[in-house]
């Protein structure tokens, strides 16, 4: 199978298993704004930003370094070497998160905190548990769990918010039940805690797999003030409320961001395997990679960015309007976050991870600094103002150190046209009504087959293969 379909048939499975149930959020965006308030909404999500501070800090990404490092193995009979090391550091990043919330409980009143606690237990066990499905090349089996536990997460919320009238309490016990079944089915194929065995020991790869994480660790710390950060600032100094609305407006963006993820995992599968090839193969594969990533990513935004707009009234409960207005730039921001993790998935790959951590210190300092400031002259408007500069400077940053490793070339003019159309799609979003946006759309859905025709024709073809193989 050629790194195309694979990309392909990786990617739907990713969908599946792992983006599907994140989805689920911006599937029941009428049902969630309907029955919580923006201030219920918008302490849900300030919660869950520390919680994964928290998360990112003790676990240090620990489940990339297994992937990374099995791949390196040869013989099969040698995986649960770097799978049983790692396992040890996650065991023991499991027993600091527990002492850390059980400290955090003798000193402060955190609502929700037992939900919280068993939801990060969980959001991490299936981090880990994801990951070594897709290592051991069990992606159906990831993908079966993902549906279901999807389907689950929908069900119990829509039971719990409509009918028992809960409130976010739903949403966390919805998730716990959800992941602690996903988990549960792929340990059942995969039979990791049975295969550990501490006979793997093996302190030098333990080292190793600690140097290799850490720093993808501490890039993710670093990152969380560029997303999370935002989150904390809005709640602290514009209220509960406004961060509701935030959240609402940013679940747009995440459809975009959540459809790049399936993108970067089946990448990330791809140039872990082909991370040791020359540097001239990779600089033209990276390339063209890097390149396709940006054209359809730029086309998705300008899609969704009408797309907003046509079904808003139909998603959102009138106490969430003004979410409406920064739509667009939680879309750009979106985007642009997504090259910066397409770009560090390079570098993972090529084992220096230490280089990832500069380029995102640098950019969340920029803005830890410019979003107070943007929030008091502009509001959110300014808080999703901040966070699109930011994320361009680490976007910046990551490709002129990249180039240093590997040659990769951008095509401007190209990039440029694509500037323009989406200034053009602000304009229509902003100043027009719902034809004009409509007849946007048509006219998008025609350039995309215009200018995508090789890879839809590509993806046909794949398609009608495997049907009469």
């Amino acid at each position: 199978m050629g790194t195309f379909a694979t990309f392909i048939k990786s990617f739907g499975l990713y969908f599946l298993g792992n983006i599907l149930s994140k989805l689920m959020m911006f599937i029941l965006l009428p049902i969630y704004t309907d029955h919580l308030k923006p201030e219920e909404l918008g302490y849900y999500d300030v919660a869950n930003t520390y919680l994964n501070l928290l998360i990112t800090f003790l676990f240090i990404d620990i489940y990339v370094g297994i992937m990374r490092f099995v791949f390196d193995e040869q013989n099969k009979n040698n995986y649960y070497r770097p799978i049983s090391n790692g396992m040890i550091i996650f065991a023991i990043s499991l027993l600091l998160y527990s002492l850390s919330v059980f400290v955090v409980s003798l000193f402060f009143t955190v609502p929700y905190l037992i939900y919280i606690y068993l939801y990060g237990v969980c959001v991490v066990c299936n981090n880990l548990f994801g990951y070594l499905a897709r290592t051991l090349d069990k992606n159906k089996v990831f993908a079966f769990s993902g549906v279901l536990g999807t389907f689950i997460i929908g069900a119990i919320n829509i039971i719990g918010l409509l009918v028992f009238k809960g409130g976010i309490e739903v949403l966390y016990v919805a998730s716990i039940i959800g992941l602690l079944i996903q988990i549960l089915i792929l340990e059942n194929h995969l039979h990791v805690t049975r295969q550990f065995s501490i006979k793997f020991y093996d302190k030098s790869l333990l080292n190793s797999l600690v140097k290799y994480s850490l720093p993808l660790s501490l890039n993710s710390l670093a990152y969380w003030f560029l997303t999370g950060y935002s989150n904390v600032a809005i709640s602290k100094m514009l209220g509960l409320e406004e961060n509701g609305i935030y959240v609402v407006a940013m679940k747009f963006g995440l459809v975009i961001n959540l459809l790049s993820t399936c993108f970067n995992l089946a990448w990330q599968e791809i140039i872990f395997k082909r991370g040791n090839e020359d540097k001239e193969s990779l600089s033209l594969f990276y390339s063209k990679a890097v390149n396709l990533l940006i054209s359809f990513l730029i086309m998705g935004a300008l899609f969704l960015v009408h797309i907003s707009n046509i079904i808003f009234p139909f998603m959102v409960a009138d106490s969430y309007n003004l979410s409406k207005q920064i739509i667009p730039f939680c879309i750009i921001a979106a985007i642009i976050n997504i090259i910066s993790g397409f770009m560090g998935q390079i570098y993972a790959a090529l084992k220096v991870t230490k280089t990832i951590v500069y380029s995102t210190f640098s950019a969340c300092l920029l803005n830890v600094f410019i979003v107070p400031l943007f929030i008091l002259k502009w509001g959110l408007v300014g808080a999703t103002g901040a966070i699109v500069i930011s994320y361009l400077c680490n976007v910046i940053m990551r490709i002129n150190f990249i180039r240093k490793t590997v040659t990769i070339e951008i095509k401007f003019v190209k990039l440029a046209a694509l500037c323009v159309l989406l200034v053009g799609s602000l304009y229509v979003y902003y100043q027009c009504g719902l034809l004009y946006n409509i007849l946007m759309l048509v006219f998008l859905l025609i350039l995309s087959l215009i200018l995508y025709k090789e890879y839809l024709n590509a993806l046909i073809h794949q398609f009608v293969r495997k049907k009469y193989e």
